[in-house]
C-alpha cells in the first residue's frame, strides 16, 4: 500500500521504538553520495508502524504496534533519532509530524527534527509470503556462522565476496573460501531451490540475519527471487541482492587422497596455537607444525626481534613425519567454529591442503574445513 506524507501522529512506549530502531542501525551506510539513504523511513497504518532503512544493496524494515492517530510517513536522520529516543527515559512518547518535520514529545521533553519527504526515499522490493520457504532459525544461524568467516575480502574476486547456497541432492550446501581456506557445511534435511540452482548470499545480509536471530530464534522465511533474498523474522523483514556468478568450482581444490589422520584435543591446541603465534612473523603470521608419531611440535619465529616459541602437545598419529607450515589466524578460525573436544587433521603432503574436521557429529548435518599450508620459511 502506497502511504502518502502529511501529518502522522502515534504514541508508543519508548522501549518500543528504541529496539525497533537499534535492528537497523548497521544498515544504515556510513556514508553515502545519497544523503536520503541515511535516514529512517517512517509508515505509518493504521496501527502498525514500519521503519525501513536500505544502502541499496541490503535493506530492512522493522514493524511495531503503535497507538495510531493518524497514518502518514516521513524520512528522518536514523543516528539522531536512534540517539534521541536511546537517551529518552523510560515513558510514552507522542510522536508527531509536519510536512517535513517530526517531533517527538516525552515527559516535559520536546524533540524536533527536520527530515526528507517519504517519496524520496528508494522504493524496497515487495514481498509476497506465500512464497516463503520456512527453516529453523537455530539451524539456519548454525549454518551460516560455521562458513561466513572464510568469506574473501578481495574485491577483484567478486563471487568469493559472498557465501555460495547450493542445493543438491544431498541437500542444503553453504561454502566459503577465500582462496586461503574453505568452509563447507551440507545439511541433509533441507532443500531451499531446485537441485543444482546456486545463489550467492552476501556477508552484510548474514551478519545482520545473524545478529537479529539471537540466542533463541523461531522459525524464518526465505524468499528466492530473481537476483535477491528476503528473509522473514518476528518483526523484522531483511531483503538483500545477490552476488552474481558463478561460483569458482571449489570441488576440485578438495583433496581426495588425505589418509593421514592426525586427531589432538580441539582446545589445548587452539591455546597453544594463540601462545605460540604471539612471536609469529607480523605478515604470515606462520607457526610450523612438526607432525610426528604421537607428538605435534608448534615452533614460531620472527627475524625481526629475534623471538621464538616452541610447544610440544599429545596427539594421536601414526604415519609419517612432516613440517607444515599454517596461518595461525586460519587455524584458531577453523577451531573456533569445530565442535567437540577433538579434531582431526586429515593430512597428504606438507605442500597440499588439510581437510580439517571434528570429531563429533551432528544429525543430518555434516561440515568440514580446509586450509591451505604456507611456504616454511628457511
Amino acid at each position: 500500500m502506497e502511504i502518502c506524507g502529511g501529518k502522522m501522529k502515534f504514541r508508543t512506549d519508548r522501549a518500543n521504538l528504541h529496539q525497533a530502531a537499534s535492528k537497523l542501525l548497521s544498515i544504515v551506510p556510513p556514508k553515502s553520495t545519497l544523503p536520503i539513504l541515511s535516514n529512517i523511513l517512517f509508515e505509518l497504518d493504521k496501527n502498525k508502524l514500519s521503519l525501513k532503512v536500505t544502502d541499496l544493496d541490503v535493506s530492512m524494515t522493522a514493524t511495531i504496534d503503535v497507538d495510531a492517530q493518524k497514518s502518514g510517513a516521513i524520512a528522518i536522520p536514523a543516528k539522531v533519532f536512534y540517539e534521541i529516543v536511546r537517551e529518552l527515559p523510560d515513558f510514552d512518547l507522542e510522536v508527531s509530524t509536519f510536512e517535513s518535520r517530526m517531533e517527538i514529545k516525552c515527559g516535559a521533553g520536546v524533540y524536533k527534527m527536520s527530515g526528507f519527504p517519504p517519496d524520496e526515499f528508494p522504493k524496497l522490493p515487495d514481498v509476497h509470503v506465500g512464497r516463503a520457504v520456512k527453516i529453523d532459525g537455530k539451524i539456519l544461524s548454525r549454518m551460516v556462522r560455521k562458513v561466513l568467516f572464510a568469506v574473501s575480502r578481495d574485491e577483484t574476486r567478486p563471487a568469493l565476496n559472498g557465501i555460495l547456497w547450493h542445493t543438491s541432492e544431498e541437500g542444503l550446501n553453504m561454502v566459503a573460501t577465500d582462496g586461503h581456506r574453505l568452509a563447507k557445511i551440507t545439511r541433509n534435511d533441507l532443500k531451499l531451490t531446485s537441485a543444482g540452482k546456486d545463489i550467492i548470499v552476501p556477508p552484510k545480509v548474514l551478519d545482520n540475519l545473524v545478529r537479529l536471530m539471537g540466542e533463541e530464534p523461531g522459525e524464518v522465511g526465505i524468499i528466492v527471487n530473481e537476483g535477491s533474498i528476503i528473509f522473514l523474522l518476528e518483526g523484522a523483514i531483511l531483503t538483500s541482492r545477490l552476488l552474481e556468478g558463478p561460483y569458482p568450482n571449489y570441488e576440485q581444490v578438495i583433496p581426495k587422497d588425505n589418509h593421514k589422520l592426525a586427531a589432538m584435543d580441539k582446545e589445548i591446541l587452539q591455546a597453544a596455537v594463540r601462545r605460540v603465534a604471539i612471536l609469529s612473523n607480523s605478515l604470515t603470521h606462520q607457526v610450523k607444525f612438526t607432525i610426528k608419531p604421537n607428538e605435534l611440535e608448534l615452533l614460531a619465529t620472527n627475524f625481526d626481534f629475534g623471538g621464538e616459541a616452541k610447544e610440544s602437545l599429545k596427539i594421536k598419529y601414526d604415519a609419517d613425519a612432516m613440517d607444515i607450515g599454517y596461518n595461525a589466524n586460519y587455524i584458531v578460525d577453523i577451531l573456533k567454529q569445530t565442535d567437540g573436544n577433538e579434531v582431526v587433521f586429515e593430512l597428504n603432503t606438507p605442500t597440499s591442503a588439510a581437510i580439517v574436521k571434528a570429531i563429533q557429529k551432528e544429525e543430518n548435518e555434516s561440515y568440514f574445513f580446509l586450509v591451505m599450508p604456507l611456504r616454511l620459511l628457511d
